[in-house]
């Protein structure tokens, strides 16, 4: 099985109030049309989605255009995947150094995620997609947590990586276990005009 993982697209956070599962902002929809057109002639036999609004959104056009349907999977979700708080990075850095520095040092922790639950869970879903008995492309729409936690788990780190995918980038894995997967690629872009990165 070859795993296409996907980064969702930019998302709208408002301002203020709730920024519990955001939807995608214009950018953001460009950026879910860019990954259709990147990955509209491959041989997709599924396309797998965290039930996000984000990720949903970023799947669409590929379903569209390939006349798939998306498939809902919550442990692929990021951390407001339990109706709590969303924050990118983007907005921690805003908040300033010292904000930044505590979320460095436990990022899960910082929203108040149990690691060792959320890692168990984001694995056991990938996992459960793995066990699906496909064997071609499948094309997984997800989250920068998530992806930190299957490439973590892959290249056996003992903690999780901390790159920040690109909005709308795809990685590649091929594998048909966890224990068994290995690294294509990582971080895709150039499907993605650079001014709307």
């Amino acid at each position: 099985m070859q795993i296409i993982l996907v980064r969702h697209g930019h998302p709208m956070v408002p301002t203020s109030g709730p920024t519990t599962n955001p939807p995608l902002s214009e950018r953001g929809h460009m950026q879910a049309r860019c990954v259709a057109e990147a990955l509209g002639s491959e041989a997709i036999e599924a396309i797998w989605s965290s039930g996000l609004q984000r990720a949903d959104a970023t799947a669409e056009p590929l379903a569209r255009a390939l006349g798939l349907k998306i498939q809902s999977l919550p442990g692929l979700g990021e951390v407001d995947r339990d109706g709590s708080d969303y924050a990118n990075i983007e907005m921690i850095r805003q908040k300033g150094k010292a904000e930044w520095q505590r979320f460095l040092a436990g990022p899960l922790e910082y929203f108040g995620k149990d690691p060792s639950q959320f890692r168990a869970e984001t694995l056991e879903a990938f996992g459960h997609i793995l066990e699906s008995g496909l064997t071609g492309k499948v094309a997984i729409f997800s989250h920068g947590f998530p992806i930190n936690i299957l490439l973590s788990h892959i290249l056996g780190l003992n903690h999780d990586a901390r790159f920040a995918p690109s909005y709308g980038s795809i990685t590649r894995l091929s594998g048909h276990r966890l224990s068994s997967l290995t690294v294509v690629s990582i971080n895709e872009t150039g499907h993605v005009p650079e001014t709307r990165r």
